[in-house]
C-alpha cells in the first residue's frame, strides 16, 4: 500500500484520539492556539511536548504511519473536536439544543448565524509538532464534514447541503495549507455517515479535496463517546427532545453498520476507507467486495471499546479475515477508532499488539 510516497506491506497506524498524558490536561499548560503559532513560550513547549509524547507511544509500539493524536486539550475531547473548528471559523455561536444523534445528545448543537469562513489554521501547528518529533510517514485528523454540518442548528443558509458547501470550502483552504507544509494523510471522520447518506455529503468531500496533493483517508464509524458506540434510533428512545446516553429498547434491530454508506462512498475522491472490524467481526467487509470497492482499504483489528489487551495471535487472527476481502497490497492497519476513553498503558499495549500482529502476517506473507 502507497503511504508517503513508499510502499509498505500491511502499513500500521492508529485512527485517532490517543490519551493525552494526564500532567497535560490536569494543568494550565491546555492552552490551545488559534491560529499559527502558540502565543506564549510555555503553552508551545507543553504543546509539543504533549505531541511528542504521543509519537513516541507510536513509534515504540511500532506503527508505520504516525497521528497527530488529536491534541485540543481539556477533559472533554469529543466536545472539543466539534466545538474546536468552530472557534476557527466565522459564523458560529458556541450555543444551541441538544445534539440529535444517540450518544452525543450530551454535547450541545452550535448554531450557524452567519456565513461560514476560516479565519486562523486548524491544525497546522499539530502538522510542525509532529513533524518535529518523527520522520515516519504523518496522519492528521479532521473532524468531518458531515459530522459538523448534521451537528449544526441552521439559522443562516438554505438547507444543509449549503451549510456543507461552506464547510468544505474553509476546510479546502486548510487542507492545501497542510499538504504544502508536508502532511502525507489527511484523515476526516465521518461518524455520522452510517446513520444514513442524503445527497450532499459526497459533493461536500469531493469539494474540500479538490486540488489538494495529499492522500485522504475516511475513517467511518458507529462512534465512541464515553466508550459507548452508538446504533440507529427508534421512537422509544427519546426524552426532552434528545436522545439519551446509550438508551434503546432492548428488542432494537442491529444496525446495518457498514453498508449505510454504500453506494454513495464510491464515489469519494478518497485514497483509502477505514472502518471498524475488531470489534464487529468480518461480517462488515461484504459491502466492500459487494460494491467492488477497488482502493485501499484500512481495516481496524484492535477493539477500542474493551480494555483487554488483544494478543498479537488474535490480532493476526483477525487480519487473515480481512485478506479474505481485501488483497494484501491494498490493505493498511488500524485500531478500530481513538483511543481517548482508554487509560494511556492500556492504548499502549493494544498499538503494540497491533504492530506484532502485522509484523507475524507479514511474515506469512513473505515466506
Amino acid at each position: 500500500m502507497l503511504v508517503g510516497g513508499q510502499e509498505i506491506l500491511l502499513p500500521t497506524t492508529m485512527v485517532g484520539n490517543y490519551p493525552n498524558p494526564r500532567w497535560y490536561d490536569g494543568h494550565a499548560f491546555a492552552t490551545l492556539p488559534k491560529g499559527e503559532f502558540i502565543h506564549d513560550s510555555i503553552s508551545k513547549e507543553a504543546f509539543e511536548d504533549v505531541v511528542g509524547a504521543i509519537v513516541h507511544d507510536q513509534e515504540a509500539a511500532g506503527l508505520d504511519v504516525i497521528s497527530d493524536g488529536k491534541v485540543y486539550g481539556g477533559d472533554s475531547p469529543y466536545g472539543t473536536i466539534l466545538y474546536y473548528y468552530l472557534e476557527r471559523v466565522s459564523g458560529y455561536r458556541l450555543s444551541g439544543p441538544p445534539i440529535g444523534l444517540p450518544i452525543y445528545s450530551t454535547l450541545y448543537s452550535p448554531t450557524c448565524i452567519g456565513e461560514i469562513r476560516r479565519e486562523v489554521p486548524f491544525h497546522l501547528v499539530n502538522l510542525r509538532a509532529v513533524r518535529k518529533a518523527t520522520k515516519k510517514p504523518v496522519k492528521v485528523s479532521y473532524t468531518g464534514l458531515g459530522v459538523i454540518a448534521a451537528a449544526t442548528t441552521n439559522l443562516h443558509y438554505k438547507d444543509t447541503r449549503e451549510i456543507a458547501m461552506a464547510l468544505a470550502r474553509a476546510f479546502n483552504e486548510d487542507f492545501r495549507e497542510l499538504a504544502d507544509n508536508g502532511c502525507d494523510i489527511i484523515q476526516l471522520d465521518e461518524f455520522v455517515w452510517p446513520y444514513g447518506m442524503g445527497d450532499w455529503e459526497i459533493e461536500a468531500l469531493n469539494a474540500a479535496v479538490e486540488g489538494v496533493d495529499c492522500q485522504f483517508w475516511v475513517h467511518t464509524c458507529w462512534g465512541n463517546y464515553s466508550g459507548t458506540p452508538a446504533y440507529f434510533p427508534d421512537e422509544t428512545e427519546t426524552e426532552f427532545g434528545a436522545f439519551v446516553l446509550d438508551k434503546r429498547a432492548a428488542d432494537a434491530p442491529a444496525p446495518e453498520r457498514a453498508w449505510a454508506i454504500f453506494p454513495h462512498v464510491l464515489n469519494a475522491n478518497i485514497h483509502a476507507l477505514n472502518y471498524e472490524v475488531g470489534r464487529t467481526g468480518p461480517d462488515d467487509l461484504k459491502p466492500l467486495t459487494d460494491n467492488n470497492w477497488s482502493k485501499p482499504f484500512v481495516a481496524g483489528v484492535i477493539d477500542v471499546k474493551s480494555t483487554v489487551t488483544e494478543s498479537a495471535d488474535e490480532v493476526a487472527d483477525r487480519i487473515r479475515q480481512v485478506l479474505e476481502y481485501v488483497p494484501a497490497d491494498r490493505l493498511g492497519l488500524s485500531t478500530d477508532c481513538g483511543l481517548i476513553n482508554l487509560p494511556r498503558m492500556i492504548a499502549a499495549g493494544k498499538l503494540r499488539a497491533l504492530a506484532d500482529g502485522a509484523a507475524l502476517v507479514r511474515a506469512e506473507l513473505r515466506a
